[in-house]
């Protein structure tokens, strides 16, 4: 019987949970909310992407939150920590660069994207970009202690901030700003490999150069 159903776009948010049933053999339908439309705003009005309505009516919305569902479903205490991490220090940098992830480096992206889209000067321009940089350098950082972000294997915080990274180089950061990044480069590939990302991202499509204003 399944266990409900997992409404998520093909997009940087929805692509983990679809990647996380699929991988770990979820028996949940997984549906494009425009698809369901009545159904996922009746439930969720908000329209929060990625979301899950259970088989007894549970309700869940919230990337970290449904990710986290969806590997406890699996009911494997092992695995379960392999991707949170087994002791209290690792789960607590799991959180941290998920938390980061979700909110540091998309709110930093999507300010250099705007600045591009409203043609910003370049003063306003270059300080969005600074930040955003200075996002990844804090990735760059911890690659540069250990193989992944917590540590020397693939954590869920791995796989949602390169599938996170995955859509961004393929519309908005580019190459050019990220020569510098040599522990970013070599980690991307390794963790799109995983099984549940795996196909998902086209690297191919990657820009040679970040988005900037049309006046630059």
């Amino acid at each position: 019987m399944s266990l409900g159903t997992l409404y998520a776009y093909q997009n940087a948010r929805g692509m983990l949970p679809r990647g996380l049933v699929d991988w770990l053999k979820v028996d949940m339908n997984v549906v494009n909310p425009t698809d369901h439309r009545e159904e996922f705003e009746s439930h969720f009005p908000l329209g929060k992407n990625p979301a899950i309505l259970g088989k007894d009516g549970f309700e869940l919305t919230e990337l970290m939150a449904v990710a986290y569902y969806l590997v406890n479903l699996k009911g494997d205490d092992k695995l379960e920590k392999s991707l949170y991490g087994e002791t209290l220090e690792e789960r607590s940098q799991v959180i941290r660069f998920l938390s980061f992830t979700n909110q540091e480096i998309t709110s930093s992206v999507v300010a250099v994207v705007t600045a591009a889209k409203t043609n910003a000067s370049p003063e306003q321009y270059n300080e969005k970009l600074s930040t955003c940089l200075s996002n990844f350098g804090l990735f760059e950082k911890s690659l540069s202690k250990q193989e992944y972000l917590v540590n020397d294997r693939i954590t869920i915080a791995d796989l949602y901030a390169a599938s996170l990274c995955g859509t961004l180089f393929g519309f908005a950061l580019g190459k050019d700003k990220f020569g510098g990044f040599t522990h970013l480069q070599q980690w991307l590939p390794k963790v799109l490999e995983h099984p549940a990302l795996k196909g998902r991202v086209d690297v191919s499509k990657f820009r040679e150069e970040t988005i900037v204003a049309s006046a630059q």
